[in-house]
């Protein structure tokens, strides 16, 4: 929710190309919805009601609020008024002793239309282009970026998906929201209202990519989205000592290992368990002064959301969730909206999987846009004594939180301590590796990762969307077996029925080094 001062701030700048003031004291307009069109087709914004035109705000009477929230929730979730559906729900505060409702609209991967009828944005103004062939087209091909959340799976039904994580979801609303709209809609009815879709290529309709990952069961995400999985490591030692071991230290690759390839919102439980479980307890008084915040909570919600919700879902990029005694680091692969080092003073988010992050602010599990890295400053230096925070941007996005304490730095400060650098006990570099057996680096991490548990050569096969076994084996298996980094259960039959591969202790070593990076 925004802040008092951040509403003044907005007004006092007046209406742009992401602000829009409507004066609607008793009733909500048509106007509000043409808006609401134009700003899902452009980049989003935030739209003030009871405010005139010049910023003064005017405020709604008291007895029409409730009949203009509903007024709102109904049409956007109405098909044949707002087309896709896109719920919104409108927020109420009191600014100077009246009541104003504002709704954050964002971006949208889709282009919609109000009463059949195709909205832009243009400056401070919203434009009727229906009329106009080539402005329509071009608003579609703006939204031919689309992220890969997008995309259809017809095959897919309501019985691939899990029942509890439509609980877990419905739990968390309520109570932020007893009336939410989607409280009172069945499963299906819900999906269809927000991640229905239609193939480009067969015009075959069904679920979106985005609802499978949020909601789906483990087997559908690995048939639809072999790539998806967050691993987290807890090491106990700081980040240099991994790095750079000594002689005598003993060989432990990790302490505690979560490999996590369930749904978004299982994923999210699963994460932060994990922090609970390898960090310790810091608790502190909430501003009022009463209620007790769990340090940890308050600063890893915002990291473990920003690696969901911000990953590009069709790379093999593995995300990555590693805590050491001394360093907090996430990895995931993503489109970059900066790249470089950046400071998290001015780290601005961009929302990659707008269907995904939807779901996740309306169960709090996300804050709006720049309210997270607000929470991280303002809690990390809480929790971590001396804490400094890393963020380096590209299609490898890398976070990190380091907290140095004397009594934990156990090397000589001369030692290099960039987060990028590679180094490990003896072992083979992925540059050595990939070169010698011309494969991606993307493709053997795939199959040594898979292969940590014993697996067939049709459930290696399903990953990396091969048909050919002959060919899949030549080019991948018999190569990794040759370096000595895949090894079969039975060796003395390599075409028995009943052989399954797994990964070598010099397969994990390259995969440590990869954890590490």
């Amino acid at each position: 929710m925004l802040s008092t001062d951040k509403i003044k701030d907005l007004l006092s700048h007046g209406e742009n190309k992401q602000v829009e003031f409507k004066k609607c004291t008793d009733k909500v307009s048509a106007s509000v919805y043409e808006t609401v069109c134009s700003f899902l087709n452009a980049e989003g914004g935030y739209i003030f009601l009871g405010v005139d035109d010049d910023g003064t705000i005017l405020g709604i009477n008291p007895k029409c609020v409730t009949d203009m929230t509903k007024s709102i929730i109904n049409t956007l979730n109405n098909p044949e008024q707002f087309l896709p559906p896109m719920p919104i729900t409108p927020e109420q505060t009191e600014v100077d002793g009246k009541i104003i409702l504002y709704l954050n609209v964002p971006e949208s991967e889709q282009v919609h239309r109000y009463k059949n009828r195709f909205y832009d944005r243009w400056g401070d103004a919203d434009n009727d282009v229906s009329k106009h062939t080539y402005l329509v087209k071009n608003m579609f091909m703006r939204k031919e970026k689309e992220s890969s959340e997008n995309e259809v799976f017809p095959d897919v039904t309501l019985e691939d998906m899990d029942e509890e994580s439509f609980k877990i979801m419905r739990s968390h609303i309520s109570i932020h929201n007893s009336n939410h709209p989607w409280l009172s809609m069945t499963n299906e009815e819900f999906l269809r209202s927000l991640f229905w879709g239609k193939q480009r290529e067969t015009n075959k309709e069904g679920y979106k990519l985005a609802a499978i990952l949020l909601f789906g069961k483990e087997q559908t995400i690995l048939n639809c989205c072999p790539w998806h999985r967050t691993d987290a490591i807890y090491r106990s030692m700081s980040y240099e000592r991994f790095l750079h071991p000594l002689p005598t230290d003993p060989d432990i690759r990790y302490n505690d290992r979560d490999m996590i390839c369930v749904n978004l919102i299982q994923s999210y439980i699963r994460l932060l368990n994990f922090v609970q479980r390898n960090m310790p307890d810091k608790f502190r008084l909430a501003d009022n002064g009463i209620d007790r915040l769990d340090l940890r909570v308050m600063i890893f919600r915002e990291v473990i959301s920003n690696t969901l919700l911000h990953r590009e879902y069709i790379s093999s990029y593995t995300n990555k969730f590693l805590i050491f005694r001394d360093r907090v680091i996430t990895e995931n692969w993503t489109k970059p909206f900066q790249t470089g080092d950046i400071n998290i003073d001015d780290w601005r988010t961009h929302t990659k999987n707008p269907l995904i992050t939807k779901v996740f602010r309306e169960m709090k599990w996300a804050e709006e846009l720049g309210s997270g890295q607000k929470n991280i400053r303002k809690y990390a230096p809480l929790y971590f004594e001396n804490s400094e925070i890393e963020i380096h941007s590209g299609e490898e996005f890398i976070f990190s939180i380091t907290y140095r304490d004397p009594k934990e730095f156990e090397l000589a400060e001369n030692i290099p301590t960039s987060h990028r650098q590679v180094g490990t006990k003896s072992g083979p570099s992925w540059d050595q590796v990939g070169t010698k057996l011309a494969l991606s680096r993307g493709e053997i991490q795939t199959i040594l990762e898979t292969c940590i548990s014993e697996r067939s050569l049709m459930e290696i096969i399903t990953l990396l969307h091969f048909s050919n076994r002959t060919k899949f084996r030549n080019k991948y298996i018999n190569p990794l077996i040759a370096e000595g980094l895949l090894a079969m259960t039975v060796p003395d039959k390599p075409n028995s029925r009943l052989q399954k591969y797994y990964t070598t202790e010099k397969g994990k070593s390259l995969l440590c080094q990869d954890e590490s990076n």
